[in-house]
C-alpha cells in the first residue's frame, strides 16, 4: 500500500471566497458526508484522489461501505486532502477534489467518487487528473452529473478555495500523517497489522455500533 507524506509548502495565490459545497458539515464546514445524518455508526475517511493506496482501499471497500450506508449503518465523513500535487507535482489533486465536490453540489457524490476511484492514476507521479477533460470524461458515467453547471465549476474551479482550506486545516493537525486513514471510534482501522480492514471486518464494527 502507498501511503503519501504531507509536507508543508507554499499556498496557492488563489484569492476567491471559500466556496464549501453543499451540505459540507463540520467545523468550518470542510467535511462531506455520505449517509444518513442519524446512522449509528461513522466512518472518518482521509483521501487524496491521486493517492495509489487510497485507490486500493477503495477498490477493496467501496462496495461494502455503500452497502452498509444505504442499510442506514454508517455515515462516512470525507477530508478532501490534495497534497500529493506537492508532493509529486501537478494539479490532479486539487482538480479531481474540486470536481468531486461540483458532484456533491448535484447530488451525485458517491456515484462520482466511485467512478474517479475506478479511474485512478496509475501512480502519484502520473497527473492524469490534471487534465479537466479527463475529469468531466468521467463524469458522463455517471447519469444526470454531465450539465452546465457542474461543468463551469470543473472548469472554474468553482471549490478550489474550499479544498486548499481543507488541506490546510489538515496541515495544522499532527495525528493523521498521510492517506489513506479511516478512522472509527476515533482508532485508524488501517494501522493495525493483525487485524487487516476487509469488508467482512468492516461489516463486523459497523453491525456491532448499529446493534439495539
Amino acid at each position: 500500500m502507498v501511503i503519501s507524506i504531507a509536507v508543508q509548502t507554499d499556498r496557492a495565490s488563489d484569492t476567491r471566497p471559500v466556496i464549501a459545497p453543499h451540505g459540507a458539515t463540520g467545523d468550518g464546514q470542510l467535511l462531506v458526508s455520505v449517509g444518513h445524518a442519524d446512522a449509528p455508526a461513522v466512518l472518518t475517511v482521509y483521501e487524496d484522489l491521486r493517492c495509489p493506496g487510497c485507490a486500493e482501499i477503495e477498490r477493496r471497500l467501496h462496495s461494502t461501505v455503500n452497502r452498509l450506508q444505504d442499510e442506514g449503518k454508517v455515515r462516512v465523513d470525507y477530508h478532501l486532502l490534495s497534497f500529493v500535487d506537492r508532493i509529486a507535482a501537478g494539479t490532479g489533486s486539487k482538480y479531481a477534489a474540486n470536481a468531486l465536490a461540483a458532484a456533491q453540489d448535484a447530488g451525485k457524490f458517491r456515484e462520482y467518487h466511485d467512478v474517479l476511484y475506478a479511474h485512478p492514476p496509475k501512480a502519484e507521479h502520473v497527473d492524469s487528473y490534471g487534465d479537466k477533460q479527463v475529469l468531466l470524461d468521467l463524469a458522463a458515467e455517471v447519469p444526470g452529473l454531465s450539465t452546465p453547471r457542474f461543468t463551469a465549476a470543473v472548469e472554474e474551479g468553482t471549490h478550489d478555495t474550499w479544498i486548499r482550506a481543507v488541506q490546510e486545516a489538515f496541515d495544522r493537525q499532527s495525528r493523521i500523517q498521510g492517506t489513506p486513514a479511516f478512522l472509527f471510534k476515533g482508532e485508524d482501522l488501517l494501522k493495525d497489522p493483525a487485524s487487516p480492514l476487509t469488508p467482512q471486518r468492516l461489516t463486523e464494527l459497523v453491525d456491532q455500533e448499529a446493534s439495539p
